[in-house]
């Protein structure tokens, strides 16, 4: 055990000693500001092994991960503009409930904290169920009629492709009700498909392992909800 413990200290330091140029250091305290859930080990601990598994460096995977927060946090900024008021966490802060819809469409909000604002997404595991994963419950289901958005840029939206697909996505996530939630968007798809998982890395997960869809609009270290939402081959289904 203690020498676990040990090789776990060299390590994380090994991982400060590569990552501590100036800029990555820079790039990296502003990663932990806008991602403050996650520790700094953790996350060096992550960037090394996307390192190992690419051959990139471990500074231009900083600064990636810097790039695509702060994209998103573009995005966030504009669709605030948008509106007056969003609902905390994805939860059911709304006033209109996201309606029925079709096995393994997904629908989006707004969805922000007073440092997170990520959006948020849920799928349908039937057409009055919705499966997603919120901070406060992990992993859960819901009603469709329970669960309430704000209207203003809220949308469920298709994924093309099969119908058998569409189920087995909408099956698998239902799978992984009771698995806790996971603060990290920054790294999320090189993180298990099983276990701990935020709601963006849910859908993404679904239909990676069922049809090989990449529901990740840029394709980059982090499925964020918005990258969900904007992802090829999904479809307006309907503004809620």
């Amino acid at each position: 055990m203690k020498k676990t413990i040990l090789a776990l200290s060299l390590t994380t330091t090994m991982l400060f000693t590569q990552a501590g140029s100036a800029e990555a250091s820079s790039s990296l305290n502003e990663i932990l500001k806008l991602q403050p859930d996650i520790s700094k080990r953790e996350l060096l601990q992550d960037v090394r092994m996307i390192a190992s598994n690419t051959g990139q460096s471990e500074q231009s995977i900083i600064e990636q991960i810097y790039t695509e927060l702060k994209n998103d946090q573009d995005k966030g900024k504009e669709e605030k503009l948008a509106r007056s008021d969003m609902s905390i966490y994805g939860g059911s802060g709304g006033t209109v409930s996201v309606g029925s819809s079709t096995k393994g469409n997904f629908y989006y909000t707004p969805s922000q904290t007073a440092y997170l604002d990520h959006g948020h997404v849920g799928m349908y595991f039937s057409s009055t169920t919705i499966v997603e994963s919120v901070p406060s419950a992990g992993v859960r289901t819901i009603s469709t009629t329970a669960r309430k958005v704000d209207s203003s840029g809220a949308m469920v939206k298709s994924v093309t492709t099969s119908t058998t697909n569409r189920n087995n996505a909408a099956n698998w996530a239902n799978t992984q009700v009771g698995q806790s939630y996971s603060y990290n968007f920054a790294t999320n798809r090189s993180t298990s498909h099983t276990g701990a998982k935020n709601c963006s890395k849910l859908i993404w997960s679904a239909y990676k392992l069922n049809g090989s869809l990449d529901l990740d609009v840029d394709g980059g270290l982090g499925v964020y909800p918005r990258d969900v939402r904007d992802a090829k081959g999904t479809a307006l289904v309907r503004n809620i």
